[in-house]
C-alpha cells in the first residue's frame, strides 16, 4: 500500500467524521419541539398547519434545484408558482404564530417579489437570457414595497407601533451605510 493511499484513506475518515448528522439532529429538533409544545401547552397542528402550503411549493422549486448547468430541467419554470407558494407558506406561518393575519394588506408582495425570483432561479443557467438585472431590480422593488406598505399599515391604519419597526429601520440604515462604504 502506497503512502498516498494512506493518506487519503486518512483523510477520508477524517471527512466521514465532520458529516453533520441529519437524521440525529431532525430528532433532537423534533424531539425539542415536542417538548416545548407540552411545556407552553399548545397543539403541534396549530403551528405546522402552514407547512401543508410550504411542502408543495418546495416540491414545485425541486426541478429548478436539481438543475445544472448541463443538464436544465424542462421543468424548471415550476420554481415560479413553487416560489410564490413558498411564500404564501411562510406568510401564514409567521403569521399563525404572531396571530397578525392582517399583515397580508402589505405582505402579498413579498409572494410577488418571491415569484419573479423564481423566474431568475429558473433561468439562473441562461446567461443570454436578459432577465437577470430585471429579476434583481424587481425583487428589490417587491422589498422595498414591503417595507413602505407595512410602514404605512402598521403605523397609520393599525396604529400598531412595535419597538422591531424602530430597530429594523436602524438596521436597514445601517446597512445601506455599510454598503455604500464598501
Amino acid at each position: 500500500m502506497s503512502e498516498e493511499t494512506v493518506y487519503k484513506a486518512q483523510e477520508a475518515v477524517k471527512m466521514k467524521d465532520k458529516e453533520i448528522n441529519w437524521p440525529a439532529l431532525g430528532f433532537i429538533g423534533a424531539g425539542l419541539f415536542l417538548l416545548a409544545a407540552t411545556i407552553f401547552n399548545f397543539h403541534v397542528i396549530d403551528v405546522l398547519w402552514p407547512f401543508f402550503v410550504i411542502g408543495p411549493g418546495l416540491l414545485l422549486l425541486m426541478p429548478a434545484y436539481k438543475s445544472t448547468e448541463d443538464d436544465v430541467s424542462s421543468f424548471s419554470f415550476l420554481a415560479v408558482p413553487g416560489a410564490a407558494i413558498t411564500a404564501v407558506g411562510m406568510n401564514l406561518f409567521i403569521m399563525n404564530i404572531t396571530g397578525h393575519f392582517e399583515a397580508w394588506a402589505y405582505a402579498w408582495t413579498l409572494v410577488i417579489g418571491a415569484g419573479i425570483w423564481g423566474i431568475g432561479y429558473a433561468k439562473r443557467f441562461n446567461p443570454a437570457s436578459r432577465d437577470h438585472d430585471s429579476v434583481e431590480k424587481l425583487v428589490r422593488w417587491s422589498l422595498y414595497a414591503f417595507v413602505g406598505l407595512a410602514f404605512f399599515f402598521e403605523i397609520v391604519i393599525f396604529e400598531s407601533f412595535s419597538p422591531l419597526f424602530a430597530v429594523a429601520f436602524i438596521g436597514y440604515g445601517v446597512y445601506l451605510m455599510a454598503k455604500k462604504r464598501q
